[in-house]
């Protein structure tokens, strides 16, 4: 069974969030943002934290905070929910029991794992991360999945 998909990405500025989250409708969901390092890009030079605190957020305000500036993702963690209650997932097992749709994963600025419950929505995830040109693209699945947490420390 595809639990998500793993791919890399340029370990540089820009609008990754964006860019990755593009095939879903982002203000449709409600998220929980876990707060990790991450910083805004401010005149070509790090800025403010991007998210300073582990927090839940309405999807228009996500939307308009990952659409505003660059950004440097070093350690990612945000979760999208369909409907309440909006809170951390530790385990895949816990994400397949809950309402969390969709989990977003970045280690060490470049390793992406998203895990998205939608089959259609994660082929879209797939086809888009190749279009992208995002390296190493590939599914995780029950037999290739060596992940024990979906947190990032």
């Amino acid at each position: 069974m595809k639990r998500g998909i793993r791919f890399n990405i340029p370990n540089t500025y820009g609008r990754f969030l964006t860019d990755m989250l593009s095939p879903i409708d982002i203000a449709a969901y409600s998220w929980f943002v876990g707060g990790e390092e991450s910083y805004r890009v401010k005149n070509g030079n790090l800025d403010q934290p991007l998210f300073p605190e582990a927090t839940e957020m309405d999807g228009e305000t996500f939307s308009d905070l990952i659409h505003q500036d660059e950004h440097y993702l070093i350690f990612v963690n945000v979760k999208a929910f369909s409907k309440e209650p909006v809170k951390d997932i530790e385990t895949y097992e816990a994400f397949r029991d809950s309402n969390c749709e969709l989990t977003l994963l970045i280690v060490d600025s470049t390793f992406v794992d998203i895990y998205c419950k939608d089959e259609t929505l994660l082929e879209s995830f797939y086809q888009h991360a190749l279009a992208c040109g995002y390296e190493d693209v590939a599914y995780l699945t029950d037999a290739n999945d060596t992940r024990t947490s979906l947190t990032v420390w």
